[in-house]
């Protein structure tokens, strides 16, 4: 199907610099020198293709993160006992929109969930070369003492807490979620959902004293209980560092496939942003890491392609954290990456004839 690129391209322009700030300053002069170096006039679909790739500019980004703190700074006053941390696209800079939403978790440090502690205990013995430190984390653990009260009420009261304090002090806010408070403060004018949890944590968080490597469980204020565990701290430092050892290619995948599903006439909501990371991040890093941003989409092209062919490939993606497989036993997001296929595919297309890209086929 024939891609409308000058359409795509306000449409992305709109999506990721809906101000304009410095419009001339962040593309024209990249624009020049990038069709210079290939000896190509200028063409549409590969100013679709950077703008697709291009991180929301950062006058945006740092606005989204003043919206969070504010909302943040108020609910430690009133609890400053809790852990507040930032989880998300934003903090991994693979949003796509100037006007992105901001997750912040508050954190009870009252109790703790944590692997089985017979993990603990093998690591503990079987470890000659741990330090004194790293013996005392673990034993930390391992001798911890049984929390007596009900995690789900001590759950209960910092979220009702937080829709007290959110509610007083701010005029749009939504406490009828059942995982989180939606809150926008309207200067900045971002949307902010506040997020209750308590933390769950593993031999390897323990063992480095790395708070980023806990996994957290989502208070349900509905159902009354934690969700399963998540790793959203782990996800962002894991995709953080792979994305700086390809200098931002990662990144670039991560938010040019967000960009297409985003820009589709199809319903692909059930494909998440946590998904498209996760495909992208098992891309093994030779395959693209000298590679020119519009060189991109072939390695994308060629990867959804294997995916979408070889059951036995597509079985074995598994998240960022290695927590859970993508695909496997998932036919409908088997079917989602499909469409997404299709919508890769004309602008692989339009992109070939204009390039040396078929000799990296």
């Amino acid at each position: 199907m024939q891609k409308n690129y000058a359409d795509l391209v306000q449409r992305a322009k709109n999506r990721s610099n809906p101000d304009s700030i410095r419009e001339t300053e962040l593309f024209s002069k990249s624009f020049n020198e990038d069709f210079k170096g290939l000896g190509i006039p200028y063409s549409e679909v590969f100013e679709y293709v950077k703008r697709a790739m291009q991180g929301v500019e950062s006058e945006y980004t740092e606005r989204t993160i003043e919206a969070g703190n504010k909302i943040k700074e108020h609910l430690k006053r009133n609890n400053s006992s809790l852990d507040y941390k930032f989880q998300g696209s934003v903090m991994c800079n693979t949003h796509i929109k100037g006007h992105s939403d901001i997750d912040l978790v508050q954190i009870t440090n009252s109790f703790y969930s944590h692997e089985p502690i017979v993990k603990f205990n093998e690591k503990f013995t079987s470890s000659s070369y741990l330090t004194l430190g790293q013996k005392q984390n673990l034993l930390s653990v391992i001798n911890g003492t049984p929390y007596k009260d009900d995690v789900r009420d001590n759950l209960r009261k910092i979220r009702l807490e937080a829709e007290t304090v959110l509610t007083s002090t701010y005029k749009y806010v939504d406490i009828t979620k059942s995982k989180s408070i939606e809150v926008n403060p309207t200067n900045p004018d971002r949307l902010v959902d506040v997020v209750t949890a308590s933390w769950y944590k593993n031999v390897d968080s323990v063992l480095d004293n790395d708070v980023d490597k806990n996994g957290i469980q989502i208070y349900d204020k509905e159902k009354n209980l934690r969700l399963p565990v998540d790793f959203p701290f782990l996800k962002i430092q894991l995709l953080n560092g792979k994305d700086k050892s390809v200098n931002g290619r990662l990144k670039k995948m991560i938010r040019f496939l967000k960009t297409i599903k985003a820009d589709s006439e199809y319903n692909l909501k059930e494909i998440s942003s946590f998904d498209i990371s996760s495909i992208c991040y098992n891309i093994p890093t030779w395959k693209y890491s000298d590679k020119p941003y519009y060189e991109l989409v072939i390695v994308l092209y060629s990867e959804l392609k294997k995916i979408i062919e070889d059951e036995n490939y597509r079985n074995s993606i598994r998240s960022i954290d290695n927590t859970e497989y993508i695909f496997k036993d998932k036919n409908e997001k088997l079917r989602l990456l499909r469409l997404i296929f299709n919508e890769l595919l004309p602008i692989y297309q339009d992109l070939s004839p204009q390039t040396s890209f078929t000799k990296f086929l």
